[in-house]
């Protein structure tokens, strides 16, 4: 029976993990003159829910109706010869009972003389002194469960106590708090009682199973033979799984291989892994794309042998193990990153980074179902007969696709032969325009709304500075009301253009002075679409604004600029709706400002990832950044202390709060399909918000190679469960240059390859498969 249940909120008290069945007592001692076993609940669920950020609580409700008043067992301490014939009078008459998660209810594990498992705990609201609760666990759960269960309890308690979260505990913190628990218990007890301590810590030994596999499961194992020289900084056993492309399934390849990160030197670390019949070894780096997975205790990483990438799994026999891994694993990652010492960093930043590394577990309680499946390579045939109906579907998409496809020869020179293709792609706010570059072209489409089809208009060619020298456009940003361009030429960093749309010319060229700019973009997130004349960019070392309308050729706004000492190394800048501005790094951290020209009000440390581009939603509650295998979503939205409810860009986070990070990365077994099919690394381009004025955000679209992705927001909130990622994909036959929604819709695409431009609907990406990822001639490099 799995106890674990889906995340869902209940009011405000969402269950984290459940126990199904068991039966509910008062304990008492036997010095009491009311039974020492009284039954409450002859057949109740018992739950740890979540109350609130490090609040906890353990909840017993009655599953059916009570009719007997109890079994006679025994429970730890307490003699059951003496319930009494009164007790089904005097039970209780509520469906519910909870108390709070904290040290003081002392929490723990025991079993009765028949040998079920009992949890146990002190009755704080008991009417007597040193009364207890049992909750004896029906047979039909299984051991496992109930550790689990267990350890959430360990966990909550953890954060109660400690007031951050359990994921930055150590191993032997949790095993404290269940030391603690159980030695209180026993001493709190009296002296004549039936069980003794020595009784208690056998028992607890037997938590495990056999004293033979508890020993094997606690045991270091021996060093691994023929890797690098260096000190070992983890060593530990792991089951090791392969993905199967073909049949999509992890599959076991070696049920107990040993794990050892080691330290080489000069900061640099190597993964080995070494079973029976497998060795495997890999330098340490963002470019496995490390995924861990706590819920399943598993940490997913891709491995390239002669051009084919395959998924592999490593699956620890408990969280403690995975987390120790973990630990390890983050610290030697951000180490070799950075060139800096993991001590070296404040304790909140370590935390922050330790958060981010993994999907919390509270998020996939259903991808155990989901891993479940898949090791026992079991289908799903409701599923498989919604794919066949799909397929139809698909058929019907991709013709009418293939109407919405045009190719940038619409735009090419007739005798021009090469070309370095399409470049960018920049989207109007008020009008149906999407505008393209192409080398020292422009083409100009428009979609139309009736039919869903995408036409071109014109190209704009030769695009020339004042001077009549030709300029190949980059980074093109519309402005004042969509009637013009803001333009580079790529190779001048001290200079932009403004080109008027309508005559197909540069008309104002701009000088930033001893700045080179790096970004540059709207004043408020919707300028575009009103009259303003100011820009805001970042050079490498500062920020700025532009207003055109200063005199002479330099047009920085210097009152409202400010240049830092040191190399901050600006990458990216992006604005919301009222003005407030965000700005990333090329060594990964993000600053947050209401104005220009003064501290930072919140600073978000690194994940060691450069922050390429920032898109932040229009109210500044989320920032979208994207970097080069990876996009970070995050929850400006202060939730504690003084300033609750704020935003980071108005106010500071209290000292005991991080910004919360969503890191979206494409799964290891999806990216060895495609890595082996282009043979390139993941590279996203700027990901976007759907956008529109009074509108949600809600989805995010990115691309990478030939794929196009969107992501769900509330998918990546909630975690829809069993096989739904929250994002969907689709494979073009050219390299993405750069995609976008349309303004003010979520639901149709710009797309701009290399050679054509394509209008898609949302909901022709799919689910990502091996008929997604690769064509099925290319799913044979899998097999050499």
């Amino acid at each position: 029976m799995n106890i674990l249940k889906k995340f869902m909120d209940s009011g405000n008290r969402p269950e984290l993990i459940t126990i199904p069945s068991g039966q509910f007592n008062i304990l008492r001692s036997k010095s009491s003159p009311k039974a020492a076993l009284e039954c409450i609940y002859n057949n109740a669920t018992l739950s740890v829910r979540k109350v609130g950020k490090f609040d906890y609580e353990l909840a017993v409700y009655r599953v059916e109706d009570d009719s007997e008043a109890g079994t006679g067992d025994e429970a730890e301490n307490f003699d059951d010869d003496t319930i009494s014939i009164l007790s089904t009078q005097s039970k209780k008459k509520e469906e519910e009972r909870s108390v709070e998660i904290s040290d003081r209810i002392m929490f723990h594990k025991t079993w009765d003389k028949q040998g079920n498992i009992a949890l146990v705990w002190e009755n704080l609201a008991g009417d007597e002194q040193d009364e207890k609760v049992q909750y004896v666990v029906a047979a039909d759960v299984s051991m496992s469960d109930v550790e689990q269960f267990i350890q959430t309890v360990y966990r909550c308690q953890y954060e109660v106590r400690n007031k951050r979260s359990y994921l930055t505990a150590s191993a032997s913190d949790l095993k404290e708090i269940e030391h603690r628990s159980a030695k209180l218990f026993v001493q709190d007890d009296d002296d004549d009682s039936s069980s003794s301590s020595d009784d208690f810590q056998d028992a607890n030994d037997t938590s495990f199973g056999h004293k033979e596999d508890s020993d094997l499961s606690e045991r270091t194992p021996s060093p691994l033979s023929k890797v690098p020289d260096g000190e070992n900084r983890c060593l530990i056993m792991s089951s090791l799984y392969v993905y199967d492309p073909i049949k999509e399934v992890f599959v076991l390849q070696d049920p107990a291989v040993k794990v050892a990160i080691i330290d080489t030197g000069k900061y640099e670390f190597w993964l080995a892994i070494e079973g029976k019949d497998t060795r495997l070894g890999t330098q340490i780096a963002p470019n496995i794309n490390p995924t861990f997975e706590l819920a399943t205790n598993a940490f997913l990483f891709n491995y390239t042998l002669k051009n084919i990438t395959l998924s592999y799994m490593l699956k620890f026999k408990n969280l403690d193990k995975c987390i120790r891994f973990r630990s390890a694993w983050v610290e030697c990652l951000w180490t070799s990153l950075n060139k800096e010492t993991w001590k070296s960093l404040p304790g909140l930043e370590r935390d922050y980074i330790l958060d981010s590394s993994s999907v919390p577990l509270e998020k996939q309680f259903d991808d155990i179902l989901h891993l479940n499946e898949v090791l026992h390579h079991e289908r799903d045939e409701e599923s498989s007969e919604s794919e066949s109906e799909s397929d139809s579907e698909d058929e019907d998409d991709e013709k009418e696709h293939s109407k919405r496809i045009i190719s940038s020869e619409a735009f090419e020179e007739p005798k021009r032969t090469t070309s370095k293709g399409n470049s960018s792609l920049t989207i109007a706010f008020r009008n149906n325009r999407s505008y393209v570059t192409r080398d020292n072209k422009i083409g100009v489409f428009k979609t139309d709304d009736e039919d869903n089809s995408l036409e071109f208009i014109t190209a704009i060619k030769n695009v020339s500075n004042l001077s009549g020298k030709s300029i190949d456009p980059h980074k093109p940003m519309l402005y004042m009301e969509d009637r013009n361009l803001i333009l580079t030429d790529g190779q001048n960093e001290n200079k932009l253009y403004k080109m008027d749309i309508e005559r197909g010319k540069v008309i104002e060229e701009w000088s930033t002075g001893d700045k080179k700019v790096v970004q540059y973009g709207p004043t408020k997130k919707f300028d575009q679409m009103t009259p303003e004349q100011t820009i805001v960019g970042v050079s490498q070392k500062g920020v700025f604004k532009i207003d055109p309308r200063i005199s002479g050729n330099n047009k920085i706004v210097i009152d409202e600029s400010k240049d830092y000492v040191g190399k901050y190394n600006f990458s990216s800048i992006g604005t919301t709706e009222s003005g407030y501005i965000a700005i990333g790094s090329e060594r990964g951290d993000i600053k947050l400002y209401d104005r220009l020209g003064i501290r930072a009000k919140t600073a978000i440390p690194s994940l060691s990832q450069e922050i390429k581009y920032i898109t932040i939603s229009a109210d500044g509650k989320w920032l979208l950044a994207t970097c080069e295998s990876s996009l970070l979503l995050m929850d400006l939205e202060i939730k504690e202390g003084k300033n609750a409810g704020n935003i980071g860009f108005l106010k500071s986070f209290p000292a005991s709060e991080n910004v919360k990070t969503y890191v979206l990365k494409i799964r290891p077994e999806h990216t060895a399909s495609i890595l082996t099919y282009t043979k390139k690394p993941i590279s996203f381009t700027k990901a976007y918000f759907n956008t529109g004025i009074g509108q949600r955000e809600q989805t995010i679209v990115t691309s990478t190679g030939p794929y196009a992705i969107s992501w769900s927001i509330k998918g990546i909130l909630e975690q829809d469960g069993s096989r739904n990622y929250p994002y969907r994909i689709r494979r073009y036959n050219g390299d993405v240059v750069a995609d976008n929604f349309e303004f003010g819709s979520d639901k149709k695409v710009i797309v701009a390859l290399k050679d054509d431009v394509s209008l898609s609907k949302v909901k022709s990406f799919k689910q990502p498969s091996k008929g997604v990822l690769m064509p099925s001639a290319s799913l044979q490099d899998f097999y050499g």
